[in-house]
């Protein structure tokens, strides 16, 4: 284990000298201020589960000298045959030793132990991680405070790690403190691909996908409310394929009463061409799909009843808002071969942070279309805009707790990375 210290003027030069001399797989011993800067104590070739059992176990015993070799002993001549006088040639002489002594092999670590020690270095490590994140925080918040507070913002939104670190690339060197507020919040907006226009007015036949409990139903009454309030609901036909969740196609019912337009049901692909063939004179037509888990069997199935039938059907993803950015984004991806066009984003009044559906949003490419914040038919869905989308995600934060303000936050970023 080669030890070496190392002096330097903040914490990130300590460890570029570090990388630079010793390698990536240096390990750092300790760390503190001094005088104009800081020092590090680092190692490579450190092996921590060894140093532990060293100390652990006692020392070896010393090597046992070997004696001294004993004497050759000459083997004895044989007797002469009595036929034949001829003389029989002597046998080599045996020399005998005694072995040496070896030292006693180490005895081998139990399994308790070794995962008591495990723990040890996992501990270890996760400490001096802790102290490295927080030594650069505070040398990155007081070189580049423009940077680490766009940072925390677009990190209380909840925008996945990647899309942050793209935005954070695109901020200026150099730029004033009001600029850097709002220019992050600027950036973010331009990335989200909300909807141009108003497209459920134009008509056409749409189905709503999505996991279960999104709200499809509620958001397919919304749609078709909207589109009476223009055009009336004359033109307006309600389809319900979920024949898997009970009282599901009830409620589809009880909202085509409410609003006066007829519900269809269709059971499988075959009922469903029937069915749009039949309403193919109507302006706007809107198929209720069955919630179903991102793997769900039926889910492949469900996508070719979707698009088995001639009429040209436009597919919109509804997703929550409330749901975590890991299950949204493989929610989008299960429900991708489906192909849909956009995406519906409900129940906004229920979530803390909807960083993780802008972010989905801004990934693959899908374009908001609407989103819903409540239970009124049809007040609570509202067309999708960018810049409002930002703003509400800001509202939230401020009404949420807001994320610590320690290392790990640039650690988990990865912008502890830039620049070293």
């Amino acid at each position: 284990m080669k030890i070496k210290r190392f002096l330097a003027k903040n914490m990130r030069e300590a460890i570029r000298l570090v990388r630079e001399e010793q390698g990536p797989d240096a390990v750092i011993l300790s760390n503190r201020r001094i005088d104009g800067g800081v020092e590090v104590v680092a190692a490579v070739d450190y092996d921590a589960a060894l140093m532990q059992q060293a100390t652990r176990l006692p020392a070896p015993p010393a090597p046992v000298e070997a004696p001294a070799p004993a004497p050759v002993i000459a083997a004895p001549q044989p007797q002469p045959a009595p036929r034949r006088a001829a003389a029989v040639p002597a046998q080599k002489p045996v020399a005998v030793t005694a072995p040496v002594a070896r030292p006693a092999p180490l005895p081998p670590v139990a399994a308790p132990e070794l995962q008591q020690l495990r723990r040890e270095i996992g501990g270890v490590r996760r400490m001096m991680e802790q102290q490295y994140a927080s030594l650069m925080w505070k040398d990155l918040r007081e070189q580049q405070p423009e940077r680490m507070g766009a940072l925390r913002a677009l990190a209380n939104i909840g925008i996945e790690p990647a899309l942050v670190r793209s935005i954070l690339d695109e901020l200026p060197a150099q730029t004033d403190g009001e600029r850097a507020r709002f220019l992050p919040l600027g950036l973010l907006s331009r990335r989200i691909p909300a909807a141009k226009k108003d497209f459920i007015l134009d008509g056409g036949v749409f189905a709503l996908v999505g996991p279960t409990g999104v709200g499809k139903t509620t958001t397919i009454a919304k749609l078709a409310a909207r589109y009476a309030a223009r055009h009336g609901v004359r033109d307006i036909a309600l389809v319900t394929t979920d024949h898997y969740r009970i009282g599901a196609q009830e409620q589809l019912f009880t909202y085509g009463r409410l609003l006066g337009v007829p519900v269809h049901t269709a059971a499988n692909s075959e009922e469903l061409a029937r069915t749009l063939f039949k309403l193919a004179d109507r302006k706007l037509v809107l198929v209720d799909t069955a919630g179903l888990s991102p793997r769900d069997q039926q889910l492949q199935a469900q996508f070719a009843e979707l698009h088995g039938t001639r009429t040209p059907m436009r597919v919109l993803l509804t997703l929550s808002a409330t749901q975590q950015a890991g299950d949204m984004e493989e929610v989008v991806r299960r429900f991708k071969p489906a192909r849909p066009e956009g995406l519906i984003l409900t129940k906004l009044d229920e979530a803390t942070r909807i960083g993780g559906a802008l972010s989905a949003a801004i990934r693959h490419r899908l374009p908001v279309g609407y989103i819903a914040d409540g239970q009124r038919v049809p007040e609570d869905l509202h067309l999708a805009r960018a810049d409002q989308l930002v703003l509400r995600a800001m509202q939230l934060t401020r009404q949420n707790p807001a994320l610590p303000e320690d290392g790990t936050l640039a650690l988990q970023y990865g912008v502890l990375n830039a620049g070293s």
